[in-house]
Formats: structure tokens, C-alpha cells, sequence
């Protein structure tokens, strides 16, 4: 079962994902580059093929794959097979509407054909050798499955953030254990599936939230949504044995940790070859128009929503069935947006992006 049924639908995500598109530009360049590389397609496959994976309702993987096919078409007029993939349960309403606007498609160039796939990132997508490049952004950091184990004093499986403490908020090494240890497994899935895809020579473009030596970019987002919590559990709003099973099935890795399973002595050390890896922080929308217009009501409105934009979904699963959810839900993001307002030094965010670019050996 999937730790997660998507992201929030009707359009929601696309409207409030700056900060993500953000994240995915500084790498895409690396891909952009990479393409010259690329060995033409088998006579049999007179096309080429790429898959997006986690592409949500498709705003940000569409402007992704505009860029990469205007890269390809740099070397090749030949047609191009755009395959974007989310959950079975993610809102590919919004991501048809996003291909076809007014009826039209959204690639400007000839011969491009689009489609859409239902899967896990974890498992394999398409037929193999079929593919010549392949990306995802801002995706894999979702647990494939959960573990079995529990956090009872935090909601996510790092450590909390040492900038905002808590009273009673902690994580110990062996609680966090068997979160590591799927987070990697997960990875291990992640690549054998795409080494099956790819054709020798094809290229992998992975990008996804992290961490670096200083900062998390958990710090913040979890830290406000954790508060917001647990001020609903002191006020006796939410049941205290909610907050104690509740984890948000997210992993922060480090770059190193991204490149692990691909490491010389490993299973997969001979599937790929790592081109590039590196982490960056990358500019978030809603911090510079807060510089730019001081406006710190509008900074906390911005911040909310590409907040809920990723955990509603999640957190609307994990509420007990007897609340009113949606009042509830309405509520905690209300707390949220307040608690951002009234302390805003308490939940500074950074987004720590970190990014691998592989070739299929």
C-alpha cells in the first residue's frame, strides 16, 4: 500500500509548486547538456521515449519536458513519446487538462505524443530497453511503504529541527533506524526498475528534497505542521494517540545517501554510472517575495499552501474517521497559517535540493 495518494488535486498542486519548479530548474540544465550524449534510437523504436516519474497533475513535469524536448529536437526530428507517471489515485484529470488546454496539446513541437502511466516509482513503469531518458523531481523522497515502527514524539523520521525545539519533541538514533533503512531499500527498487527500462547509454535525471550538513529542507515545513498538531492535541481537539502513530512518510536524504545504492560493491554499482551529484539550495518564490514586499501575512498565506499542497492528502488519511475532516483539516492549516504569521523566526525554510545525473552503463 502506498504511503501516500498524491498530491492535492483540482489544480491545487500546480498552483502552489513554485518552490518545487524552483528546485527542478537548477538540475534540469545538467539533463538539457546530457542529451548530446544520448545513443539514437534502435530502427525498430523510431521514436524517442521519456518518462517523467511522480509527475503529480503534470504543471512543472510538462514545463519539464517541453525543455528536454526542445534539447532533443536540437539533434533528432525524430517523434518523441512523453510518458508521465503518479499513483493510480492521482488526480490525472488535472494532468489531461494540463497536456490538452483548450483542446490543443501543450508541446509546441510536431510529433510529440503523449501518455499517462499509473504506478509506483518503486516498480517497473514500462516495457525494458524501452526508454532514453527518464527523470523525477521532487518525488522519491515518499516512502514506498511505511515501516513497521513508530515515532511517538515527532511526525517525521529525521531529527527535529535544533533552530525550533519543543518541549518533549525528539527522535532517537534507534527509532530513526528503520526509517533509514527503507529509505534505502526504497532507492534500491528505485534504480533496479529503472535500470530495467533504460536502454544502454539512456540517461536518469533524479532530483528530490534533502539535506545538507546544516540544514534540512524538513526544518520548518514539519516543525509548523507538528505544533499545529499538537496545540489541537492540548486543546483536546485531536487525541494525544493520534499524534503518536501519525509520521509523514517523507525521508530527507543526503546526496550521499541518493548515490549509496550505486556504489562500487553494491548490486547496482554496475547497472549505472554516476555523471554528477551534487546538493544545492535552491531559491524558494514565497522567501523572496518576502524581501522584496515585507509582507509577512502574504508570506505565511504562500507558505500554507505549498505546505497543504503535499500533506493534506496524507494527513486527511491519517485523521481519525469519527472528526468532521474537513472542518478539522480547514482548521489545522487555519493554525498553521497563524503560527507562521506570529513567529515566522521559529520556522525559517530552506529547500536543501539534492540531484543525481546517471548514465545506463
Amino acid at each position: 500500500m502506498p504511503t501516500t495518494t498524491g498530491m492535492k488535486g483540482g489544480g491545487y498542486y500546480d498552483a502552489n509548486s513554485k518552490e518545487q519548479r524552483s528546485a527542478l530548474e537548477t538540475f534540469l540544465p545538467w539533463l538539457e547538456t546530457a542529451i548530446a550524449e544520448l545513443p539514437s534510437p534502435a530502427a525498430f523504436q523510431e521514436s524517442w521515449n521519456v518518462l517523467d516519474i511522480g509527475s503529480s497533475e503534470g504543471g512543472n513535469a510538462i514545463y519539464a519536458m517541453n525543455r528536454l524536448i526542445t534539447a532533443l529536437r536540437r539533434h533528432s526530428d525524430l517523434p518523441v513519446w512523453v510518458l508521465f507517471d503518479d499513483l493510480p489515485t492521482n488526480d490525472f484529470n488535472q494532468m489531461f487538462l494540463n497536456l490538452f488546454p483548450q483542446g490543443g496539446s501543450a508541446f509546441s513541437a510536431p510529433d510529440i505524443f503523449s501518455a499517462a502511466i499509473g504506478g509506483s516509482a518503486f516498480g517497473r513503469l514500462v516495457p525494458p530497453r524501452s526508454l532514453h531518458l527518464a527523470t523525477t523531481f521532487n518525488a522519491i523522497g515518499f516512502f514506498e511503504t511505511r515501516p513497521v515502527a513508530r515515532l511517538p514524539h515527532f511526525i517525521l523520521a529525521m531529527q527535529p529541527n535544533p533552530h525550533a525545539p519543543r518541549e518533549g519533541v525528539a527522535v532517537t538514533e534507534s527509532e530513526l533506524k528503520p526509517f533509514q533503512d527503507q529509505a534505502h531499500q526504497d532507492l534500491c527498487h528505485f534504480y533496479a526498475a529503472r535500470a530495467e527500462e533504460l536502454v544502454s547509454g539512456g540517461k536518469l535525471l533524479v532530483q528530490v528534497f534533502g539535506r545538507n550538513e546544516s540544514w534540512s529542507t524538513g526544518y520548518g515545513i514539519c516543525d509548523v505542521l507538528s505544533d499545529a498538531l499538537l496545540d489541537f492535541v492540548e486543546a483536546e481537539m485531536l487525541p494525544r494517540s493520534f499524534y503518536e502513530a501519525f509520521v509523514f512518510p517523507a525521508y530527507y536524504r543526503s546526496v550521499e545517501e541518493l548515490i549509496a545504492p550505486l556504489q562500487e560493491g553494491t548490486e547496482l554499482a554496475a547497472a549505472f554510472r554516476v555523471e554528477k551529484a551534487e546538493v544545492r539550495e535552491v531559491p524558494v518564490p514565497f522567501n523572496d517575495a518576502l524581501e522584496q514586499s515585507g509582507d509577512q501575512s502574504a508570506w505565511a498565506h504562500s507558505y500554507t499552501s505549498f505546505l497543504r499542497a503535499f500533506t493534506e492528502p496524507v494527513l486527511q488519511a491519517a485523521l481519525p474517521v469519527d472528526l468532521p475532516q474537513e472542518n478539522t483539516i480547514k482548521k489545522i492549516y487555519q493554525r498553521v497559517e497563524r503560527l507562521l504569521e506570529d513567529h515566522p523566526e521559529r520556522y525559517e525554510f530552506h529547500f536543501i535540493s539534492i540531484a543525481a545525473l546517471l548514465t545506463r552503463v
